[in-house]
């Protein structure tokens, strides 16, 4: 057992964090762009089909160190959502054929792919989506409306969630082109954080999608929905391990240079130990991820390990936002602090794909209870 990186890992986190750094100072329009051209949306998948080959592992690491740097929770949400959500499932379980034609655009960023399935009456309980996929000649006729998808207004390919026609039980995902006739993209809506992610609602509304667009087969949507999400829920959110590195850094300089009555409120024990736990909480986070990235670099299904782990770092990025509020008193709960802002961020990843509630589910589900 090695809980080490070795040097390419590190190099590759070393240029990572410098991308995220440019990618920070960059106007929120264009920094998907700039990830995309920094190699961040193609890390682990193969180099004949645009990516640069990393395993899982490795990409952690390097989404560590795009979040160390990028303060953009919704950015790098939206990131994820495109390689964890749609590209990793679609290397998984897509036909050659759909791979050489689209994981190309992807790894390079030309196509912004999403994950569309929840709707309004069906989030955790994917089974019981309304959207039908009829079959019609050639292909099948897509009809319903999804909720909260990431970059919903602006993304070129969709990983949609249907039923197999109205009188059907079965599920069926579909690779949906963006420019497909029939689609409606709502205005991205007003969430409190996350604003990067580009959260809004997508209405199919008789959309051709062609046979060979169905990725898996027809009537095992739930499982192949269940990959997808297995490998955003362990990846999704590893960019927080920066983010939560960076705060306990920030609030450690703070403490030792703040003072009170002539004295660093470092040397006070509440405060010390509220860093302290900061860092349990990060360092638990830490070897939850890599074990999830781990176990699915080994062709492990790690739905509980990724459950997990997104389980733990979602609430982990919370209860240390508002740790490092606390930490400075009035002056966090400044939105010119950037911590509220940080808060807001935090509160919505502990949601997406999944809520600690539903994860604990899956994980007690494996345990046999």
């Amino acid at each position: 057992m090695d809980f080490g990186f070795s040097p390419e890992q590190e190099a590759l986190y070393t240029r990572m964090r410098a991308l995220g750094a440019t990618v920070d100072a960059a106007d929120p329009d264009q920094r998907l762009p700039l990830l995309a051209e920094g190699g961040a949306l193609g890390l682990p998948l193969p180099r004949d089909l645009g990516g640069e080959g990393f395993d899982l592992v490795s990409t952690a690491r390097a989404y560590e160190g795009l979040g160390f740097a990028l303060r953009d929770g919704g950015v790098l949400l939206a990131a994820g959502a495109h390689l964890f959500g749609v590209a990793l499932a679609l290397l998984r379980v897509g036909s050659d054929a759909q791979k050489r034609a689209i994981l190309p655009e992807l790894a390079s960023g030309k196509t912004i792919a999403t994950v569309a399935a929840t709707e309004i009456d069906a989030g955790s309980d994917i089974a019981s989506v309304r959207a039908t996929a009829e079959r019609a000649p050639g292909g099948f006729r897509l009809r319903g409306e999804k909720r909260y998808v990431t970059w919903g207004d602006r993304a070129g390919l969709f990983l949609v969630v249907a039923r197999e026609g109205a009188e059907r039980r079965g599920l069926v995902t579909l690779l949906v082109r963006g420019d497909a006739e029939g689609i409606r993209r709502g205005e991205p809506l007003a969430t409190a954080g996350l604003r990067g992610a580009r959260l809004g609602p997508v209405a199919f509304e008789d959309v051709f999608v062609p046979e060979d667009a169905v990725l898996g087969k027809p009537g095992a949507g739930l499982a192949i929905f269940q990959i997808a999400m297995t490998f955003e829920r362990a990846l999704v959110l590893a960019f927080r391990l920066g983010a939560l590195e960076r705060a306990i850094e920030e609030g450690v300089r703070f403490c030792r240079t703040r003072t009170l009555g002539e004295v660093p409120i470092a040397r006070h024990q509440a405060v010390s130990h509220r860093l302290a736990r900061m860092k349990m909480r990060l360092e638990a986070s830490r070897l939850l991820v890599y074990r999830a990235a781990w176990a699915l670099d080994r062709g492990e299904r790690a739905q509980a390990e990724a459950a997990l782990a997104k389980w733990h770092l979602g609430e982990t990025a919370v209860a240390s936002s508002l740790d490092d509020i606390a930490l400075r008193g009035g002056a966090g709960f400044l939105e010119e602090s950037g911590l509220p802002a940080a808060l807001d961020d935090a509160i919505g990843g502990s949601i997406h794909s999944g809520t600690s509630d539903v994860l604990a589910g899956f994980v007690a589900r494996w345990m046999g209870v």
